[in-house]
């Protein structure tokens, strides 16, 4: 089965759907889906919700930051202070109530760097 050090990439569903259907051969992407759904309902889970990107999913579900390559959508953990929304007063937030945070970054990852040069060229 698909192991919690497996979603350390931040899959979508789909990369998750794969990687299910070499061992249930007949399990279907609507099933995948569901019970991804029912993990986050049940805490087990997060989404990363990307302006532009497909749902990742996270399987460390303390507040915590992450980075998108702007290049080929990859999604990875930040290893920085998580902002800290506890003390953050509905006066404070338009009248809001606060209940979670989402910080992302963007940039470029390792393996597209390789493939472009600082002016964006393929080389």
């Amino acid at each position: 089965m698909v192991t919690a050090k497996q979603l350390s990439n931040h899959p979508t569903a789909q990369d998750i759907f794969f990687r299910v259907k070499e061992e249930i051969v007949n399990i279907s992407f609507s099933t995948v889906y569901r019970n991804l759904g029912i993990l986050v309902d049940e805490g087990d889970l997060i989404t990363i919700n990307i302006a532009g990107s497909e749902i990742h999913y996270d399987h460390i579900v303390d507040n915590h930051c992450h980075i998108q390559c702007r290049v080929c959508g990859k999604v990875r953990d930040v290893n920085v202070p998580a902002v800290n929304f506890n003390g953050v007063l509905p006066s404070d937030a338009s009248g809001f109530t606060v209940d979670g945070v989402c910080v992302t970054f963007t940039g470029v990852c390792g393996d597209c760097r390789e493939k472009i040069d600082m002016k964006g060229e393929k080389k």
